[in-house]
């Protein structure tokens, strides 16, 4: 019995010392591994704020903010700016890019061209949020925004022109009216138009060759009208110089009166007599009467 109890009591106090030595070192460990737990989570942070916190943009560029998944309405400009290490920035560019585009093209005859365009472009940078939003980046928006539109502007304009037109000065006239037209339909997209350029453009090899004799007859033509206007032209002025001299003849012949006539008979005699080369004047007065005078020291 004694022992039964000697053991029992052994028993109880082995479970005794058990538990409170398990409760002394739970209530040790429990505050260490708080202090470590904030520790190692202070470290992530502070690394996450290190790595991600701050970003660069580069220049010609803005930066669309994004955070999971909702796009913010105000962009980063170039240069460094502290942000959400949960942010993420897209770049996009605000810089002139050019698009080429080599399309057919129907005249208003229904010929088909070749056309070769170049547009010079560029981001509105303050409205980068919303086109991210609704089109994407950079290379989305020029292959579903831009390229289309140049396709369809250029095929609407073209074909209100002939084929010979696209050979004359109206070629500057037609890329005037897709500027106009592709101005109004980049602003709806918060893109801005620079300048449209009309590479090239090509007609079937047959229709180029008709429609260049066609342009050199014209000139032909536009030749001999020049040499005819020129030529009456001269006519005009040799009549009208003709009428003037006939004009002048006549004034003359009225006023050759006799008197006149015999004044100045007179007069040519005097000039002649008194000329040192002469040595005889002949001098006819009438039909009866050819006077011989002396000059000078002959008798």
């Amino acid at each position: 019995m004694a022992e039964y109890e000697q053991s029992g009591s052994s028993h109880v106090e082995k479970r005794f010392f058990y538990t409170v030595t398990k409760g002394r070192y739970g209530n040790e460990l429990s505050p260490r591994l708080g202090r470590i737990a904030g520790a190692v989570a202070g470290g992530i942070l502070g690394l996450s704020m290190l790595i991600g916190g701050w970003t660069t943009v580069s220049a010609g560029h803005v930066g669309v903010r994004s955070l999971m998944g909702n796009v913010r309405q105000s962009e980063f400009s170039q240069g460094f700016h502290p942000k959400n290490p949960l942010e993420h920035v897209i770049e996009m560019t605000t810089r002139t890019r050019e698009i080429k585009e080599t399309m057919e093209v129907p005249t208003s005859e229904g010929l088909i061209a070749e056309l070769e365009v170049s547009v010079l472009y560029h981001l509105d940078g303050t409205k980068a949020d919303e086109v991210y939003s609704k089109v994407g980046d950079d290379k989305m928006y020029e292959e579903n925004i831009v390229a289309p539109t140049i396709r369809s502007t250029s095929r609407d304009i073209v074909a209100n022109y002939k084929a010979e037109d696209l050979y004359s000065n109206k070629r500057e006239e037609i890329a005037t009216r897709m500027a106009g037209q592709l101005e109004t339909e980049f602003a709806k997209r918060h893109l801005v138009l620079e300048r449209v350029l009309i590479r090239d453009l090509k007609l079937p090899d047959k229709l180029t060759a008709a429609i260049q004799e066609k342009m050199s007859m014209e000139q032909e033509a536009l030749k001999m009208d020049y040499t005819l206007q020129k030529q009456t032209k001269e006519s005009d002025r040799l009549r009208i110089e003709a009428h003037g001299i006939a004009d002048a003849q006549q004034i003359i012949a009225e006023s050759l009166t006799p008197e006149y006539l015999q004044w100045k008979y007179v007069e040519t005699l005097e000039k002649t007599v008194n000329s040192p080369n002469n040595t005889t004047v002949i001098l006819p007065f009438d039909t009866k009467l050819t006077p011989m005078l002396p000059i000078g020291g002959h008798k």
